[in-house]
C-alpha cells in the first residue's frame, strides 16, 4: 500500500468520531468536557500495552535471530505513527462507549429483563439458564472460584489482546483489528440503548441472595454498580453529575465480555494456536460464568458471539485479509503485512 494510502483516516477513527459527535450531541458538553480524564487514564494504559508486548516481541525475535528486521518496523514512521493513532483513538472509543452506556436508562428507561428471561427458558424448555448453572455449580468452592476468576480472566485477557496486536509489526492486522474491535464495542453500545437492562442479578436478586456465601466479591461489585446506576437515574430529578462515574454503567444485552474473548478467538485461530487455545478457554469460562454471576442472561452471551462473528467479518473482508497463515515468526506473513 502506497504511502499516500495510510495518510487517509482509518475506518476504526471515523467511527470512533462520528459517534462520539452522536452521544455529545444527545447527552450534552458533559461527554466533552469529561473526555480529559479518560484520555488521562487510558492513553497510558494502551500506551503501556504496546510497550510490554513490543518487549516480549523483541525478545521472542531476539531469540529467532529476526531482532534486527523487528527493529527496523518499529523505528519506521509509519509504525511509529500508526501507534500513536491506535492508542489516541482507542482512549477516544472506550469514552464514547463509556457513555453510551452510561446514559442507557435516562435516554430508554425502559427494561426488556423479563423478556431476555422468558426468552432464555424458552431456549432451555421452560427452566432458566441461570437457576440451573446455579444449581449445578452451587458447590462453594465453584462458586468462589468463580467469583474470584471472572472478572480477573477478563482483565487479563485484555492485557494480552492488545499487547498482542498493538505490537504486530503489521499495519494492516493491527488497523484491521482496531477496526473490528471498534465495531464490537460501540455497537454493543447501542445495543445497550436498543434493548435496555441491567442483568439477571439486578432484576431478580432473589435468585442469587442464597449464593452469597459462594459470591462475595460479585455481589459487592454489583451493588456498588447499581448504586452508580441509581446515581444516573437521579440526574434528571436534580442529582450531582460528582456521584456519577462514567465507567461503572450498567447494561447486559448483549454481553460483550463474551464478545470480546470470541472476538479475539476468531483472530487468533488464524494467527497463533496458543492464543487460540487460550481465548477459547477464556470465551467458555466468561459465557459460564456470566450466567452463574448473574451478570448476563444466556441470551446476551449468544448475541455477543454473533456480535464478534460480525465484527470480525466486516474488518477482515473490509481489510482483505483473506489469506491467512499461522504465526511462526515474529515479522508477518506477506498476506497480513
Amino acid at each position: 500500500m502506497n504511502r499516500s494510502a495510510w495518510l487517509r483516516p482509518y475506518s476504526y477513527e471515523v467511527i470512533t468520531l462520528v459517534n462520539l459527535a452522536i452521544i455529545a450531541y444527545f447527552s450534552g458538553t458533559i461527554v466533552l468536557s469529561s473526555l480529559p480524564a479518560t484520555l488521562a487514564a487510558f492513553i497510558p494504559t494502551l500506551g503501556g500495552y504496546a510497550a510490554v508486548g513490543v518487549a516480549v516481541r523483541a525478545l521472542v525475535a531476539w531469540r529467532r535471530g529476526e531482532l534486527r528486521a523487528y527493529w527496523r518496523v518499529l523505528r519506521s514512521t509509519g509504525w511509529l505513527s500508526d501507534t500513536v493513532r491506535l492508542v489516541i483513538f482507542g482512549s477516544l472509543m472506550v469514552h464514547t462507549y463509556f457513555w453510551i452506556k452510561l446514559v442507557v436508562p435516562l435516554l430508554h428507561p425502559r427494561l426488556y429483563d423479563q423478556e431476555l428471561w422468558n426468552i432464555d427458558q424458552k431456549m432451555f424448555l421452560g427452566l432458566s439458564p441461570n437457576v440451573l448453572f446455579l444449581n449445578v455449580f452451587a458447590n462453594g468452592v465453584v462458586l468462589k472460584v468463580i467469583d474470584w476468576s471472572y472478572a480477573r480472566i477478563f482483565f487479563i485477557s485484555m492485557s494480552i489482546a492488545f499487547m498482542f496486536f498493538l505490537s504486530s509489526p503489521s499495519r494492516r492486522l493491527r488497523a484491521a483489528f482496531s477496526t473490528g474491535n471498534t465495531i464490537l464495542w460501540i455497537a454493543g453500545a447501542w445495543l445497550y440503548l436498543l434493548v435496555p437492562s441491567v442483568g439477571p442479578a439486578f432484576r431478580f436478586p432473589d435468585v442469587w441472595l442464597p449464593f452469597a456465601y459462594g459470591l462475595d466479591m460479585t455481589q459487592h461489585f454489583q451493588a456498588f454498580l447499581m448504586k452508580n446506576y441509581q446515581a444516573v437515574l437521579r440526574l434528571p430529578r436534580g442529582g450531582s453529575i460528582s456521584d456519577v462515574q462514567l465507567t461503572l454503567g450498567v447494561a447486559a444485552f448483549p454481553s460483550l465480555h463474551v464478545a470480546f474473548q470470541s472476538f479475539v478467538f476468531l483472530w487468533m485461530r488464524r494467527l497463533w494456536i496458543y492464543g487460540e487455545i487460550v481465548f477459547g478457554v477464556f470465551a467458555f469460562v466468561i459465557l459460564i460464568g456470566s450466567v452463574v454471576t448473574g451478570w448476563h442472561y444466556l441470551i446476551d452471551g449468544i448475541a455477543g458471539i454473533v456480535l464478534a462473528i460480525v465484527a470480525y467479518k466486516i474488518a477482515s473482508h473490509a481489510w482483505k485479509l483473506r489469506e491467512w497463515l499461522r504465526v511462526r515468526k515474529v515479522l508477518p506473513p506477506r498476506s497480513v503485512a
